[in-house]
C-alpha cells in the first residue's frame, strides 16, 4: 500500500487527538501536510509518482466506502497489483460493484456496475482487488487499445496466458468495450520487455505497421551473438529499438559511465548494420507523435525495398578440414568456435 512513513490521517481523528483546525490549515499551507481528499491528509509534500498518489488516495477513500460488495478495479487495481502505471484515471479511486448497482462518477471516486465472479478477484493486503487478467481487460475496455496492450503484456510476462485474458471477455459478451478488449487479448505478447516497448508496438499497430516479430537474436557469420533487438521487419531487413528514458541507467555495468554506455550502444548498432540490417530507433517522443514515427519507418522500408526472402541469420562459416584448424580442435568457451592453434616460437 502507501509509504508507511506517510500515514493517511482522517481530519476527524486528528481533531480527537487535539489538533486544531488552525494547526491543520498551517500544515497545508507550509507543505508539512498534503490534502489527499476531503477530510483526509498525509504528512509531507505531494507524492511525485502517479502510483504513490493513487495508493494514498485509496488509503483515504476505502474507510468511507459502504454499500454492496465491491472490489478495487481499473487504475486502482493497476496500482495495487504493481502493473505498469498509467495516468489514465489516476486521479480517482476505481471500484466495481455488482451489476444491479448504479454506475457513479464523482471527482475522486468512479463506480462501475458490472459485477465480477469469485475467480475475478483476489485479496491484496486485506482489500478485494480484480485479478491481473480482469484488470487488463477492464483497462482495455475503459481506456483503449494502447493502454490495454501495455497492461496485458505485463500480465502475460507475469505468467498468465492469452486464453485467460480472452475468457474474461467471452464471459461478459455484452459489456461495452469488448471489441477492443478482444483485440488486446489477441495482440498481447509476453516478449515485450518494458511498458515503453508495449506502447510503441501498440501505436505502430494502430498505424498499420506493427513489427513482424519481437526480440530477434542476431548472430554474425561465425555464429557469434551480436545483439537482441526489440522489433523486426525482416522482410525489409530492418530491426527496431525502443530507447526509454531509463535505458542507459538500467544497462550500466559496474564502473561504467553514461558516456561509456552510449559509446557501447553505438558500437552495438554498428555491429548490427555489419550484418546487413538497418536500425530504426523509437523514443518517448514517438509515443506522442506515432504518425511521424510510422512515416519514418515506412520511408526506411521503402528505401530498403522488399527482400526476395526475409533476412535470416547466416549459416556459420565452417573452418576447412585441412590446415591448422583441425576437426576436434579446442573451442572458445560458450561459442562453438575453434580456437586458433598456437604458433611455434621463433
Amino acid at each position: 500500500m502507501a509509504d508507511d512513513s506517510r500515514q493517511v490521517q482522517r481530519i476527524s481523528d486528528m481533531r480527537r487527538l487535539h489538533f486544531t483546525y488552525d494547526k491543520i490549515k498551517k500544515g497545508l499551507r507550509d507543505g508539512s501536510l498534503t490534502r489527499v481528499r476531503h477530510g483526509a491528509v498525509v504528512d509531507g509534500p505531494i507524492q511525485q509518482t502517479a502510483r504513490a498518489r493513487q495508493l494514498e488516495l485509496i488509503d483515504a477513500t476505502v474507510p468511507v466506502l459502504a454499500g454492496p460488495r465491491w472490489a478495487l478495479s481499473h487504475t486502482s487495481a493497476v496500482a495495487l497489483l504493481g502493473l505498469p502505471m498509467t495516468r489514465d484515471g489516476a486521479e480517482s479511486v476505481w471500484i466495481t460493484r455488482s451489476s444491479d448497482a448504479s454506475t457513479q462518477h464523482h471527482p475522486l471516486l468512479i463506480v462501475r456496475a458490472c459485477g465480477f465472479g469469485d475467480d475475478e478477484v483476489i485479496d491484496v493486503n486485506g482489500l478485494l482487488v480484480t485479478t491481473p487478467e480482469r484488470t487488463a481487460m477492464d483497462m482495455a475496455r475503459q481506456f483503449g487499445f494502447v493502454t490495454g496492450t501495455m497492461i496485458a503484456d505485463a500480465v502475460l510476462r507475469g505468467g498468465s496466458t492469452p486464453n485467460k485474458l480472452l475468457s474474461i471477455v467471452t464471459r461478459a459478451p455484452r459489456r461495452p468495450g469488448n471489441a477492443i478488449a478482444r483485440d488486446v487479448a489477441a495482440f498481447a505478447d509476453r516478449r515485450s520487455e518494458s511498458p515503453g516497448e508495449s506502447l510503441m508496438r501498440a501505436v505502430l499497430e494502430q498505424e498499420r505497421c506493427a513489427p513482424t516479430d519481437l526480440q530477434i537474436d542476431i548472430f554474425d557469420e561465425h555464429g557469434r551473438f551480436v545483439a537482441r533487438c526489440d522489433f523486426d521487419w525482416l522482410e525489409y531487413g530492418v530491426v527496431g529499438e525502443y530507447d526509454g528514458p531509463q535505458k542507459y541507467f538500467r544497462n550500466l555495468k559496474p564502473g561504467q559511465s553514461i558516456s561509456d554506455a552510449i559509446v557501447a550502444e553505438k558500437a552495438r548498432e554498428a555491429d548490427i548494420r555489419d550484418q546487413g540490417l538497418e536500425v530504426v530507433r523509437f523514443c518517448l517522443e514517438d509515443l506522442r507523435n506515432p504518425r511521424a514515427a510510422a512515416a519514418r519507418l515506412r520511408r526506411l522500408c521503402r528505401q530498403r525495398g522488399l527482400l526476395k526472402t526475409p533476412w535470416t541469420n547466416p549459416v556459420p562459416l565452417a573452418p576447412p578440414d585441412d590446415g591448422p584448424w583441425q576437426r576436434g580442435a579446442l573451442q572458445i568457451p560458450g561459442t562453438g568456435i575453434p580456437e586458433a592453434p598456437p604458433t611455434d616460437s621463433p
